[in-house]
């Protein structure tokens, strides 16, 4: 069975959304107030509707409970979008992930019921410099969506703890996949990530875990260049 997603907001983040899912196999509904972008998208071959998403029984009307994911993407109408976001979650969606213009619209998406929220340029230009970074030679693989595997060099503010006072599942919300340990004759040795496992200075930590988790990690006890 495809996956359906309704899309709320025929902007250009949602349509370029709707079009890349539709290639993905995935059922795309894409909803928006703007009845001549609408009937562009209807000739295009979109599932498109038009709705007003601050109307709660539109929303409900329009069938959003049955969607595996609701993706609210208006545009500069800020009252509008955290309206909508509300609605979606009192109508119990799924998953509702939401477009932000900037850090306090974000920090109001989620605090209304968003399960996540994306700020497009932002995400764009991080992973611009990370795409930069693998030209280089990177130390990071992609797992799939924002999942990635990383090598991260522990610096002095995890030094003597054990990975049990370090707590970085759920200070970091990452997992210790191994690590590595030099040893004498320019030899690596590698460790079991065991909670009683005591860390130190140039350990290279394995870890997994969502791309910005493990930034704010590295970035808070990885060794500085």
């Amino acid at each position: 069975m495809k996956q359906r997603i309704f899309i709320i907001g025929a902007g250009n983040f949602g349509t370029h959304l709707a079009t890349r899912l539709s290639e993905l196999g995935c059922e795309v509904i894409i909803a928006d107030k703007n009845s001549k972008r609408i009937e562009d998208l209807a000739q295009d071959g979109f599932h498109a509707i038009e709705m007003d998403a601050e109307d709660e029984d539109a929303l409900k009307e329009a069938g959003v409970q049955e969607a595996e994911a609701v993706v609210v993407s208006i545009g500069e109408n800020l009252q509008g979008s955290v309206l909508t976001t509300l609605h979606l979650k009192e109508l119990k969606v799924k998953r509702i992930i939401c477009r932000a213009l900037d850090t306090k619209h974000a920090t109001v998406l989620e605090k209304v019921g968003a399960d996540l929220v994306v700020l497009p340029s932002r995400d764009m230009a991080y992973r611009l410099a990370e795409r930069l970074r693998d030209n280089a030679g990177s130390d990071r693989q992609q797992l799939g969506g924002d999942y990635q595997l990383a090598q991260v060099l522990l610096g002095p503010p995890l030094h003597g703890k054990t990975l049990a006072e370090a707590g970085l599942r759920e200070r970091y919300r990452i997992n210790v996949v191994l690590l590595t340990r030099p040893a004498p004759g320019n030899r690596t040795k590698a460790l079991e990530p065991e909670p009683r496992l005591t860390l130190a200075l140039h350990d290279l930590l394995i870890v997994a875990g969502l791309r910005e988790n493990i930034n704010r990690f590295e970035r808070e006890c990885g060794l500085a260049e």
